[in-house]
């Protein structure tokens, strides 16, 4: 939820930038087309195409990533340090005086912890699976908006 929020003030943020710095001097004298507001417009323009590219870039790794991982390579994202079986981890100790349901207990609280290793593991690559296409779903139209801007602008300027 808190995303959502960040994200609509971003954009909120964005959009009064780019209010601000249009080409519209006949609206307001300040924001006429001098050099300074067109570095500034340049700078802006490519700054934004290089963050929104590198949000493409590495979401995309990142899903090539997961997806390596979870149909090709499954074993890659196991613990690579491995751990004893629960039944050796957990010896019977005859100085504890335990019972022997008390003994299967443990043992059973042990697997269970696997489990929920498991679990936790499918738990992050969805949540890692989310964050990535909701990178690719802002990335790409915030890319190709400013950079079909950057490249308008070296149109009309002549340099293209």
């Amino acid at each position: 939820m808190i995303l959502i929020f960040i994200l609509f003030i971003l954009s909120l943020i964005l959009i009064g930038f780019v209010y601000l710095l249009r080409d519209n001097s006949d609206e307001n004298p300040m924001l006429n087309n001098t050099p300074k507001t067109a570095l500034i417009k340049t700078v802006y323009f490519y700054t934004v195409s290089l963050i929104a590219l590198m949000m493409i870039v590495f979401s995309t790794a990142d899903l090539v990533n997961l997806g390596l991982k979870t149909w090709i390579f499954p074993k890659a994202d196991l613990n690579e340090y491995k751990e004893p079986s629960c039944a050796v981890m957990i010896m019977k100790d005859p100085s504890l005086q335990e019972t022997e349901e008390q003994y299967r207990n443990r043992i059973q609280q042990c697997e269970q912890g696997r489990m929920d290793e498991n679990e936790a593991r499918a738990i992050r690559k969805q949540r890692d699976a989310v964050r990535d296409i909701s990178f690719l779903v802002v990335g790409i139209p915030l890319f190709l908006y400013h950079w079909a801007t950057i490249r308008r602008e070296q149109k009309a300027d002549g340099k293209a």
